[in-house]
């Protein structure tokens, strides 16, 4: 059996549809497990007013890690199957990935390409040709973080399948995080386990248009690089005791770029400082020639970077879909306040 884990804050808007992917699917051997974590709307209502395989948790506000981990706690099934509030699934995406699960019986997790979704636009994040290239006549990748790095594979949180016993060898989800619960549990499980079956036909759709305020402005707030530098302080000394590191270290700078990235685009001058010269070893000399002059007058800098991907937008050249031009919705102070509360106190846990 497959338990479905769905962590949930103040979805009702949109948390039905959520569930009705999960109880079309083909497959039919699961429960559904929604944390309600301390949602203020009517997210409790919506839940439990769908019959059938669904069971209802509640749990004070601790974000979306914990939630998961009180769902991992919960489930009987031999397999977790995890799936964000405000996305869906595709109707064979559990019947496909358990029939791969099935031919090859030492594989442990499993992923599959999927759509970012926003408003009527929908495009698949990995080609799926190439992936098929890629993959050849297998089912799985041989290492997590080359596939993703060179194989241009698309794994997210909503497509993940994991077998129980995987917890028990790496633990569960850290609270730690502002973001990256989910990341540091793949990195974290990629060490052990770096083969990863794979379906390169996309079986979720994650929304980027019904996000809720508390979400959009905390995902808006982890922009700044402390999140990420910490995160990759851990990894990269994980990786080297678990003699991974030189997979691990392409995916690395990919990620320590793009940041820097995020960080000029949102004028951020300082923590595009700190990333170059803490993580040097990371970033050819150009590029500390470029963040020095770029940091000059920041404000500037993301000015014109706003306008060059403004035009962009409006030519249609954008090659992925974004959330970039959504405009977020003011949340309200308290609700930011229980929500960093809960962080604080959770900040330095391991």
């Amino acid at each position: 059996m497959i338990s479905v884990v769905i962590p949930a804050y103040n979805a009702g808007g949109f948390i039905k549809r959520t569930i009705d992917s999960v109880l079309a699917q083909t497959y039919r051997d699961y429960e559904v497990i929604v944390v309600d974590d301390g949602s203020t709307d009517n997210t409790a209502d919506v839940v439990k007013s769908c019959a059938g395989k669904v069971r209802y948790i509640y749990q004070e506000n601790a974000g979306d890690g914990p939630a998961r981990n009180t769902g991992i706690r919960a489930a009987k099934g031999d397999w977790i199957a995890f799936l964000d509030h405000d996305d869906e699934w595709l109707p064979q995406k559990l019947e496909l990935q358990m029939k791969l699960l099935d031919r090859n019986p030492d594989l442990r997790w499993c992923g599959a390409n999927y759509y970012k979704s926003c408003f009527s636009r929908r495009v698949a994040v990995g080609n799926v040709e190439a992936l098929r290239k890629a993959l050849g006549d297998r089912d799985y990748f041989d290492n997590f973080f080359v596939a993703i790095h060179k194989k241009g594979c698309g794994l997210i949180t909503a497509t993940m399948i994991v077998h129980t016993e995987v917890f028990e060898q790496v633990g569960g989800f850290d609270s730690c995080w502002l973001r990256w619960a989910d990341l540091d549990m793949w990195w974290r499980i990629a060490y052990r386990l770096p083969k990863i079956g794979y379906l390169p036909q996309p079986l979720a759709i994650v929304h980027l248009d019904v996000q809720g305020a508390v979400s959009t402005n905390l995902r808006i707030a982890s922009k700044r690089g402390d999140q990420t530098w910490k995160l990759l302080r851990r990894h990269i000394q994980m990786s080297k005791e678990q003699g991974s590191f030189q997979e691990f270290r392409p995916l690395a700078e990919k990620f320590l770029r793009d940041s820097l990235l995020t960080t000029l685009y949102h004028g951020y001058g300082a923590d595009s400082k700190t990333t170059v010269k803490e993580f040097s070893e990371f970033f050819p000399s150009y590029w500390h020639l470029a963040t020095y002059l770029l940091t000059i007058f920041p404000t500037f800098t993301a000015a014109v970077l706003h306008i060059i991907a403004y035009v962009g937008h409006l030519l249609g050249l954008e090659p992925e879909v974004s959330r970039r031009w959504i405009r977020p919705k003011r949340v309200r102070r308290k609700e930011m306040q229980v929500w960093r509360h809960t962080r604080s106190d959770a900040a330095d846990r391991p």
